[in-house]
């Protein structure tokens, strides 16, 4: 693909309960037009909304690889990428799940009077992980997006017998959790008066070292504790948009998923998006498609190789599924 000029600038869309601005980043092609003082008769840019993974415990908005970024402003996209609050500091419910519905009603009602060409009203939404699960939650709004793409979400996770229930020993093993003074200071941020985290490095096996909240959060998963830990007043189906397929019927927008065939992560996998597929039909939405791809695990679309203008199925099907957004957007 041929680069492209984007410009670049942090918004703030909200803050945290105690004053912490949780910001967004906006990127949009500068060859389309200048958005901040055309008044020309331009077509008018929709917007994509990004949503991070991390479990609702780690990550930021820079996972999103650049090559997604610049396809979609080339597509004519604004696209926005916010932070949000993560977990344990807030519940599931307070924090991701209501971190996201806030930058869409940002984009809806706010980002047109700031980038002047910008669509307000046609916004698509995506996102990787629990960020695929985040972006179908938007799905449940009385204004929900135009069209979705969720990259191997975590599904059914008020399902008891899911697999977001169960220990998952496939990471590396870390040091035991302790809830020593020391590790819990560090996973409240209370070197910093504990203020509310909207973004965390994620632990890379080899390359990073691990830190109080990523020993806490694998320990969390290993033990089959994860979603209890994320929502502890078990009220799962505030944070399980598959609950609630049924609401929308006819009125579910058109959704893509795309799914890797060796993904066993906690609420992942095949298993769960052809189930997720059925019920949404069933329900009566009208635009459902669903793309494997195999040999393939969690975060496949973060290798180089599968970058928008890369050969090979895997950068194929990441192009499909932001041409997908740009088709019913």
């Amino acid at each position: 693909m041929a680069d492209i000029k984007m410009e670049t600038e942090n918004f703030t869309y909200k803050s945290g309960d105690n004053g912490e601005p949780l910001e967004a980043s906006v990127h949009w092609s500068s060859e389309v037009a200048d958005q901040k003082e055309s008044f020309k008769p331009i077509e008018f840019m929709p917007a994509v909304l990004i949503l991070h993974g991390g479990g609702m415990t780690v990550g930021s908005n820079a996972m999103t690889p650049k090559s997604q970024i610049a396809y979609l402003a080339s597509l004519n996209f604004v696209v926005v990428s916010p932070n949000y609050r993560l977990c344990p500091q807030v519940t599931a419910a307070e924090g991701p799940f209501a971190d996201s519905l806030s930058p869409y009603t940002w984009c809806r009602t706010e980002l047109p009077s700031l980038l002047k060409n910008t669509d307000g009203t046609r916004i698509a939404a995506m996102g990787c992980s629990v960020g695929g699960t985040l972006a179908l939650s938007l799905a449940l709004q009385p204004h929900p997006p135009k069209v979705i793409a969720s990259f191997y979400p975590s599904l059914y996770i008020s399902d008891p017998d899911s697999s977001a229930h169960k220990p998952f020993t496939g990471f590396p093993p870390l040091p035991e959790w302790t809830d020593t003074p020391e590790n819990k200071a560090a996973l409240l941020n209370q070197s910093a008066g504990g203020a509310q985290l909207s973004a965390f490095p994620v632990f890379i096996p080899g390359l990073t070292q691990p830190q109080p909240r990523h020993i806490w959060f694998l320990s969390q998963l290993r033990t089959g504790n994860w979603i209890a830990a994320m929502q502890p007043d078990k009220k799962y189906e505030a944070i399980d948009p598959c609950a609630r397929f049924g609401e929308k019927g006819t009125q579910w927008p058109p959704t893509v998923f795309v799914q890797g065939d060796l993904d066993d992560l906690p609420g992942s996998g095949i298993e769960y998006v052809n189930r997720a597929v059925k019920d949404l039909k069933g329900a009566g939405a009208k635009v459902v498609e669903v793309e494997i791809v195999e040999g393939e695990s969690h975060m496949f679309d973060m290798k180089p190789e599968a970058a928008v203008g890369q050969e090979g199925r895997k950068a194929e099907v990441v192009k499909k599924a932001l041409d997908f957004l740009r088709k019913y957007v």
